[in-house]
């Protein structure tokens, strides 16, 4: 059975957040389930495999929000793709690879100031696993995504411009929901800032989107 990852232009979307990683979400310390892509608002959203939408939750705004759970064919593999701003598709439907299911957003719980992404796992008989090996996504391909050189992956939260009493903690913690992230603003703006206490007012700097994780 060939799965493909749930969206067009594999390429283009930075993935921001990797299978099993540790966060909390309230006070219960969570393992994330699947992998997360920073793309914009209304990104169409596809079928990774033929199949049949076993469960939509287009009333949720806590948690995944809303999401479209499919099941393959085999009855073995199963998926979910959530935080979606639309859902298209409607419970028992019938879908071949790449029919298109939805949009992207940022329903339900998500971290950041911007906090548009898409939240994909794979299960297989309800456990999840880690999808990108299974898919065998180019390893240099997986890279790029990863390094915080790329414009593309700065430019994707855009830029914020400095204000009288701000600070790099400030502006991380307004972003990322923790200041200690400040070093990533830092390093991803070198090429004007000299030191990371050390910002002026007018200062235009490019916030990196790969702190921008939802669950």
């Amino acid at each position: 059975m060939k799965i493909i990852l749930p969206f067009r232009d594999v390429k283009k979307y930075p993935l921001t957040q990797r299978f099993g990683v540790k966060f909390f979400y309230g006070a219960k310390l969570c393992t994330h389930k699947g992998v997360d892509y920073a793309m914009p608002k209304m990104t169409q959203i596809i079928a990774p495999f033929s199949g049949t939408v076993r469960r939509t939750t287009p009333e949720r705004t806590t948690g995944y929000g809303k999401a479209v759970y499919m099941q393959a064919k085999d009855g073995k593999i199963g998926t979910i793709m959530a935080h979606l701003d639309y859902i298209g598709v409607k419970e028992g439907e019938r879908l071949v690879r790449g029919d298109n299911i939805g949009f992207s957003g940022r329903s339900g719980f998500w971290r950041g100031r911007n906090g548009y992404h898409l939240h994909f796992g794979l299960s297989k008989y309800g456990k999840y696993f880690d999808p990108l090996p299974f898919l065998k996504i180019n390893a240099e391909q997986e890279e790029n995504l990863f390094n915080q050189d790329d414009a593309a992956i700065k430019s994707f939260l855009g830029t914020y411009t400095v204000k009288p009493g701000d600070n790099l903690w400030k502006i991380a913690a307004d972003y990322y929901g923790h200041g200690g992230h400040f070093m990533d603003i830092f390093n991803a703006n070198e090429d004007i800032l000299k030191s990371p206490n050390l910002i002026h007012p007018g200062d235009v700097l490019r916030i990196p989107a790969l702190k921008n994780k939802g669950i």
